[in-house]
């Protein structure tokens, strides 16, 4: 008979959660619809994190300031690093059948969530104080949205936080994991 490995479906889930997370981190850095702003003239403008002025008609450009913007920006950059560092240790700790890698995977994991979270916090405290405080920008604001990737960014949170947690999670004894044949051996069942 074949040798039996032991796998860890908890690890494998946090390894997924965690691919899942630089994905949609990917799309929530990359677009351009934090948030949808619509205008008294009917003109509706998509806001993202790397657009800190846009021209809403000739003679009125509607500006943020670009601290917080750039801000929010970097925490999410980070938060892909954390993530693509902690797929990384992941897959090295499935290789290794070690626990260091998943606990650096776990920390990592809360290094990207919690930078996350502030930029998603961030956001949208700042870019209301913005358009509020500023008489030009009230008045030519009519409503305004926040859109599809920032609530991808915010769904992020919870892969991040899903896959620390799985990343963390310690079994006590070595027989609550699953075993798997490793061999190339029919298995016993089969009749020839």
């Amino acid at each position: 008979m074949g040798e039996f490995q032991r796998i860890r479906p908890f690890k494998i889930l946090a390894v997924v959660m965690v691919t899942i997370a630089v994905v949609l981190t990917v799309a929530s850095l990359a677009g351009h619809d934090w948030v949808r702003t619509s205008f008294y003239d009917g003109k509706v403008q998509s806001w993202g994190l790397w657009w800190k002025c846009f021209k809403v008609h000739s003679s009125f450009q509607m500006c943020v300031s670009s601290g917080w913007l750039s801000a929010c920006a970097a925490m999410v950059f980070l938060s892909l690093i954390s993530n693509v560092v902690a797929t990384g240790l992941g897959v090295w700790g499935l290789c290794a059948k070690r626990r260091l890698p998943y606990v650096l995977a776990g920390a990592m994991c809360i290094i990207s969530g919690a930078c996350q979270l502030l930029s998603v916090v961030i956001y949208p405290i700042m870019f209301t104080h913005e358009i509020r405080s500023n008489p030009d920008n009230k008045t030519e604001t009519s409503t305004f949205s926040f859109a599809w990737t920032y609530g991808i960014a915010c769904g992020t949170i919870f892969f991040v936080l899903g896959a620390s947690v799985f990343f963390l999670i310690r079994l006590r004894d070595e027989d609550d994991a699953q075993p798997m044949k490793s061999s190339h051996e029919k298995p016993t069942f089969y009749t020839t």
